[in-house]
């Protein structure tokens, strides 16, 4: 698999990622532990060196799948993955949203991987960015926040708490909304 990434095809890449989701998504900790530290690596360069939406779009689901195989044992890469994600979670570009919000899906689920204390420095600038994403006039990169508000709250308890006041009168509006 870890040759398939190397695969000059755009599609190939993609697939593989996909592969890789796919495959991690049924791992415990103990299985994904030999295969961490290179994937990680893997993935991460991936990330950086292609500009190819479809490949950065699974290659951040594949690490999202990675953190939350890894659980706990994700933690020494929180700092590196979630400084990846940060630059994802600044685009504005209409044709990014669903980068942008994959990057919110996976912050979500590192935060359920490595729990509060890890998460914490980043609990902040996640949901300023997913309340940033309800401003916007995408329903894909709405529900990319949902899920991950849904992540966050479960992670962060009672420190979600002050966020409720403005982030519930939003969700009771488009509870209320009929768009089908």
């Amino acid at each position: 698999m870890f040759a398939l990434l190397d695969d000059s095809n755009i599609a190939v890449q993609a697939t593989s990622c996909y592969v890789l989701e796919m495959f991690c998504e049924r791992l415990e900790p103990e299985g994904v532990r030999p295969l961490l530290d290179p994937l990680v690596r893997k993935l991460a360069g991936m990330l950086e060196a292609t500009d190819k939406r479809s490949v950065q779009e699974m290659t951040v689901a594949a690490l999202a799948a990675t953190a939350v195989a890894a659980e706990e044992e994700f933690a020494p890469y929180v700092v590196g993955v979630a400084s990846l994600m940060s630059k994802l979670m600044e685009l504005k570009d209409e044709k990014s949203y669903s980068l942008r919000g994959r990057a919110l899906e996976c912050m979500g689920h590192v935060a359920i991987a490595v729990g509060k204390e890890h998460f914490r420095p980043y609990f902040g600038p996640t949901m300023q960015c997913a309340c940033e994403g309800l401003t916007f006039e995408s329903t894909d990169l709405h529900e990319f926040a949902y899920a991950a508000f849904a992540n966050l709250a479960k992670v962060m308890g009672e420190e979600f708490a002050p966020v409720l006041g403005e982030l519930v009168p939003h969700l009771v509006t488009v509870i209320g909304q009929d768009e089908g």
